[in-house]
């Protein structure tokens, strides 16, 4: 079938003809009008024709009365812009593993559409009549000494439809569309994740819809912290390997990692890796991991313990004022006398 029987217009038509014809068709077969499973197909056929007669007219050369032996070709007709829905915007709840590591999400969005029930009409037709309950089944009403006939139910008595009891004689329904995001990796706090498409619908048949946009908020996590782009994590450590040093392991999102701890004091410390928090994006770096070692002292009651930490009590205590000067210089101020 050719464009021109398609579209039902005669060879010649002009744009302005064209344009009614593809639209009063479209109105028909556009998915979101017609749910007969072979629209999307004759939609699709129906702008394609519409679209190569509508280039076809536009790609036409003007009419000249004085013949320039050298003319100068025309300028290229510009297309107008198809007309574009507006954005949506939705949240998007991320883990702090799901931002660091990036992942694919189910995004749904609720659509307005057609109603199934009704076609759209915003009326169905009843099984049996019903008793009209605005005159009683009268078919008249009285009203200021004057008897007119029923408006609901157009002076019969009983009806025959009424509003659609699906969408509320709105012609509208909703139906759930269920999308499938790809978050990359480094995704922060307040960031938006564009879809391009995925937005509302145009009024317009031949309009596109908008973008929908996902803005990123991170959920809280029971052992991480992300200060801007810095992982953080608070870990207890034995006070005797703070100070000796060593290697402990700490859980980052999608595993575990070694770090080496330097011999030191048991007082509370950070360790900082530049590079290993949150992943740079968009000319951001990357953040730093954090991680801050709580010392923890031995509680145990066995008595090899009780032994060890005697031997190391009368060593530190030997050389007080260098092992624990904090106790030398309290006890030589208030034990001196």
């Amino acid at each position: 079938m050719d464009a021109y029987t398609l579209l039902g217009v005669a060879p010649g038509v002009d744009a302005p003809a064209l344009k009614r014809a593809f639209r009063k068709l479209a109105m028909r077969w556009h998915p979101d009008r017609n749910g007969d499973p072979a629209a999307v197909e004759h939609f699709t056929r129906l702008r394609l024709a519409y679209q190569s007669l509508l280039d076809a007219l536009e790609a036409q050369p003007e009419e000249t009365h004085e013949p320039d032996p050298q003319p100068e070709a025309p300028p290229e007709p510009e297309r107008p812009a198809r007309k574009r829905g507006a954005d949506r915007r939705q949240e998007l709840n991320l883990s702090v593993e799901e931002a660091c590591l990036g992942c694919d999400r189910i995004v749904d969005l609720i659509d307005e559409a057609v109603c199934e029930t009704c076609d759209g009409g915003g009326v169905e037709t009843l099984l049996n009549s019903r008793l009209c309950g605005h005159c009683h089944g009268t078919g008249r009403l009285r009203a200021k000494g004057r008897t007119t006939a029923c408006t609901d139910c157009d002076g019969r008595g009983y009806l025959k439809r009424q509003a659609c009891s699906e969408c509320g004689g709105s012609g509208r329904g909703r139906v759930l569309r269920r999308l499938l995001a790809h978050v990359p990796p480094g995704m922060g706090n307040g960031d938006e994740l564009r879809l391009e498409g995925e937005g509302m619908a145009h009024e317009e048949v031949d309009g596109v819809r908008g973008d929908l946009r996902l803005r990123i908020a991170i959920a809280p996590h029971p052992l991480y912290t992300l200060e801007g782009r810095d992982l953080i994590i608070t870990r207890p450590v034995s006070a005797l390997r703070m100070l000796i040093g060593g290697t402990i392991e700490v859980p980052v999102p999608g595993g575990a990692r070694r770090l080496e701890l330097q011999p030191g004091s048991a007082k509370r410390r950070e360790l900082r890796i530049e590079g290993a928090g949150l992943p740079g994006r968009r000319g951001r770096p990357a953040g730093a991991l954090i991680v801050r070692l709580e010392p923890v002292l031995p509680e145990s009651d066995d008595e090899r313990v009780r032994e060890l930490a005697l031997l190391l009590e009368r060593e530190l205590a030997s050389d007080l004022a260098r092992h624990l000067p904090e106790v030398a210089g309290w006890e030589g101020r208030w034990l001196a006398a």
